[in-house]
This record gives structure tokens, sequence and C-alpha cells, in this order.
């Protein structure tokens, strides 16, 4: 009788995991499916958002460039000489005319990227004198630089992005643009924190200024869409920014093989280092 008893007392507890370990199966599936539904869903905002963004970007553009055109044609007095008291107002509606047409680029750019739709044209260009060209005074830029095979409109806008964030977070003090060519990428971190890249020559292009730094727990965040460290007033547009400056610079130069990394302390300024892969053959001769 008690060998029964225990028997049944096994068979029953054995029913009682088998039971427990369905129902954590089909919680297991049933969390699995909810999941894929959460992901396909984001997935599916993720592209409505990016085609929201380029859509709106497209039709902004066509009364904005029409704004910018008729202006220039009051300034050139084409519609007669502007008296002395609509010069002014004039050139306010030229300049803001022109600074949101910036910012509907950017958001046209991030959206493009985002849909990666963004073309990149590679030609082979004289590195110097296009630096030369994006910054009006350079101090400390090497004389000898190498050939770069890169896309020269994105490289462009990564240093002007790069020099404009340097303008508006630097009150005292200056902004310098040095060079760096390297054998190898530096190691600046673990290895983790960036991925894995050929070891063959480098060239840094350096954006170094005095303004106020940006603390460690900030660094990452600011190269975030939206994202501003001590962003200006909201009632001033032009000096709050949009936060999409650094984001697009770091994606652009993921898309032409290269990399944007940050030095920074508060208080004592930053240094954005542009990374550029080099071809050994298009470094500059050594001197005889």
């Amino acid at each position: 009788m008690v060998g029964w008893i225990v028997s049944l007392a096994t068979v029953l507890g054995l029913a009682l995991v088998i039971r427990h370990e369905r129902r954590q199966a089909r919680s297991l599936v049933e969390r699995s499916k909810e999941l894929e539904r959460l992901s396909s869903e984001l997935l599916r905002v993720n592209r409505m958002k990016s085609e929201f963004l380029a859509n709106v970007s497209h039709e902004l553009r066509t009364p904005l460039n029409a704004i910018v055109g008729f202006v220039d044609l009051l300034r050139e007095g084409v519609y007669g000489e502007l008296a002395p008291r609509q010069v002014k107002p004039v050139e306010r509606i030229e300049a803001s005319a022109n600074h949101l047409r910036h910012l509907v680029d950017q958001v046209l750019d991030l959206a493009k990227m985002a849909a990666g739709r963004l073309e990149i044209h590679t030609e082979t260009i004289d590195l110097r004198p296009f630096v030369l060209d994006v910054a009006s005074e350079i101090e400390s830029l090497g004389a000898a630089l190498p050939r770069i095979r890169t896309d020269p409109t994105h490289l462009r806008q990564i240093l002007v992005n790069l020099l404009g964030n340097a303008v508006k977070y630097t009150n005292e003090g200056g902004i310098v643009i040095r060079t760096r060519l390297v054998d190898t990428l530096p190691d600046n971190g673990p290895a983790s924190a960036r991925p894995s890249y050929p070891s063959n020559p480098w060239i840094g292009i350096q954006v170094i200024d005095t303004g106020i730094g940006i603390h460690p727990a900030d660094q990452s965040r600011i190269f975030e869409e939206f994202e501003q460290v001590d962003a200006g007033p909201r009632g001033n547009s032009a000096e709050r920014g949009t936060g999409l400056g650094l984001a697009i610079s770091r994606r652009l130069a993921g898309l032409i093989g290269g990399m944007v990394e940050l030095e920074s302390e508060p208080g004592k300024g930053s240094t954005f280092t542009l990374w550029l892969p080099v071809d050994p053959a298009d470094l500059p001769a050594a001197p005889k």
C-alpha cells in the first residue's frame, strides 16, 4: 500500500513538473512572438520616421530655395534699389533663410544615411589645399601631406561641422587645426571601444579648441541624434542648433572609411580628430 502511494506521488510530481515545463515553453514561445512583433514594429516605425524626414526635408527645400533666390534678386537691385532702412531687414531674411536651409539639409542627409541612400563619390584629392580652402587660417598644418582617395563633398561637410561646433563653444582662446600622420591608428582605449581597422597609414585632421570642454559622461551622447550639451536658449535657433552636426559627421566619416574621435576635459577645451586611411603609395616622399 505504501509503495503504491509513493508511486502515485511520484507520478503526480512528474505530471506537475511536465505541466510546469509546458507552461514555461508556451510562455517562452509567446514572449518570442511578442519580441518579434515589437522588433518588426520598431523597424517599421524607424522606416516611417526616415521616410517622413526625407519627404518633409525635400518639400521644404523648394520654397526655401525660392526665398533665398528672391532675396538675392532684391539685394542685387533687380526690383529697384533698396532703401537704407530696407537693407538690414533683407539681410536678416537672407541669414535666417540660409540657416534654415542648412538645418533642412542636415535632416535630409540624416534621413538618407538612415535609409542607406546617401551617395558616396570617391576621388583623389590633395589634402593640404583642400583643408586650407575649408578653413581660412590654419595653424601647425604640416607642409607635406599625402593625397587621399575620399568623397570631397562629404569630407568638407565633416570639417565644416567640426569647425562650426568648435566656434560655437569657444568664447575665449582660439581654434587650431593640426594634422597627424601615423603608421597605424593609435590605441586610445579598450579594443571594444571601436571596430577593427586595417593596419595601414592614417592621417588625422584635428580640430582643437580652448572652449568649455565636454564632461566624460557626455562624450558618447553628443554623437547621438538631436543631443546637445549646454545648448543655447530655445528662442535662439542659430545659437542652439539641432544637435545633428556631430551625429552626421561620425556617420559620414564611417561611410568614407574613416572615424571621428574625441578627447576633452571640462574647462580645458576639446580635440575632435577625423581619421582617414592613406594608401602607402600616396605618402609624401621623404626629403633627400
